[in-house]
């Protein structure tokens, strides 16, 4: 994810502590202040999906499974010329970021780019629904459901995607995705 640097930059980023950088399972996000870099980052303008059009796609399904990825920005690379502006220092030495970080406010535009591409014919075919690190799979019955997961295993590790599947949900009726109950309405 970072690799160490064995000069000073001057774009070197402060490693705040740990206060706001607790994950929803307690274990700890490093969090770099990039606040001065975002203001000079030309920010990606990649849309993240909206959130009311992908609840009214989920409601033809009768379940339900999700996935989330480990890590998701770390998914993705910093182009090589790019890694210095990712800087920071810790008590072991100067690191820069190989890996988008958490942090930088371009992160969610070129992660959702990035997923996005990934799943494109398979969102298109109605498989899988992208929305940053949380994959939603709708099918009809179980038995597509499966199908449909085999293929987005399949394509998650043909990119190196990880899953978190302590987060996942399996052949649901009933899912909770960014923040909303899904379930299939019965009018």
């Amino acid at each position: 994810m970072a690799q160490r640097r064995h000069y000073t930059s001057e774009f070197c980023g402060i490693c705040k502590s740990n206060r706001n950088g607790k994950k929803k399972d307690g274990s700890s996000r490093m969090c770099i202040d990039y606040r001065k870099l975002n203001q000079k980052l030309v920010k990606d303008k990649f849309p993240l999906p909206i959130i009311e059009d992908v609840l009214d796609t989920l409601q033809e399904a009768k379940v339900y499974s999700t996935l989330d990825l480990r890590n998701g920005f770390f998914h993705v690379d910093v182009d090589e010329d790019c890694r210095k502006y990712t800087s920071f220092i810790v008590p072991d030495g100067q690191f820069e970021f190989n890996k988008v970080p958490f942090g930088l406010s371009t992160s969610p535009g070129v992660f959702q780019r990035y997923i996005s591409s990934i799943f494109r014919d398979l969102t298109r075919k109605g498989i899988v629904i992208s929305y940053l690190d949380d994959l939603v799979i709708p099918a009809k019955n179980e038995q597509e459901g499966l199908e449909k997961l085999k293929i987005i295993f399949e394509v998650a590790k043909k990119y190196g995607l990880e899953i978190k599947f302590k987060k996942c949900q399996f052949l649901k009726k009933k899912i909770e995705f960014p923040g909303h109950i899904v379930e299939k309405r019965n009018y």
